[in-house]
């Protein structure tokens, strides 16, 4: 906590130190996971088709994770048909 601590105070005294921060967080924050909105997107309807497909099966419902080659269920080749 105390290096913390001396870290917020060697910015708040150096603008410049400050600005540099500030410029590679922005500089980098496109190519984060926290950014990558489609991918989001993706990851969060592949968990929507997850947790149907275990209720549909009759499971209860479980924890479970969404990984980036996550073959159980097909979720990109699903036909979306609205009513």
């Amino acid at each position: 906590m105390k290096e913390y601590e001396e870290r917020v105070v060697s910015l708040a005294l150096s603008r410049p130190k400050l600005q540099a921060l500030t410029n590679k967080l922005k500089s980098v924050r496109m190519t984060c996971p926290l950014f990558d909105t489609a991918r989001w997107v993706r990851n969060l309807e592949r968990g929507y088709l997850k947790m149907w497909n275990l209720h549909c099966s009759g499971q209860r419902p479980q924890h479970f994770k969404v990984t980036k080659n996550d073959l159980e269920y097909p979720y990109d080749r699903y036909i979306y048909i609205y009513i």
